[in-house]
């Protein structure tokens, strides 16, 4: 028998290979509802959170599209930290708000002598 010891309430949790759990030191009734305190704690702080909808981050081609660039400038513009990007999952994403900002820095260093690499 493997044992394996996670500091959860104070608690030991043995484990063997058949993927049994044993708890010790604690009733079954108190383990259900501290997990059912946990579990409400965290949805109640999840209900706090500002909701994001999917329309707030746009994909690289909209952005390119956009700033009339090309994916390759974009990727270059995102490394050099003109843009800031987001990789959800395994998508690179930007913020919609925060293009639009990027939009009028770029739109002043083009203007700019020596352009965007002075």
């Amino acid at each position: 028998m493997r044992t394996f010891k996670v500091h959860i309430c104070s608690m030991m949790i043995k484990t063997n290979q058949m993927e049994q759990i044993l708890f010790t030191g604690i009733d079954v009734n108190d383990l259900l509802n501290r997990i059912g305190q946990l579990i409400d704690s965290k949805i109640n702080a999840l209900k706090n959170l500002p909701l994001s909808s999917k329309a707030d981050y746009i994909s690289r081609k909209e952005v390119a599209k956009l700033i009339m660039v090309t994916l390759p400038t974009l990727h270059d513009y995102t490394k050099q930290g003109w843009i800031k990007s987001y990789k959800i999952g395994s998508r690179v994403l930007y913020k919609s708000s925060e293009v639009h900002e990027s939009i009028e820095n770029l739109k002043s260093l083009k203007n700019r002598k020596g352009g965007l690499h002075a």
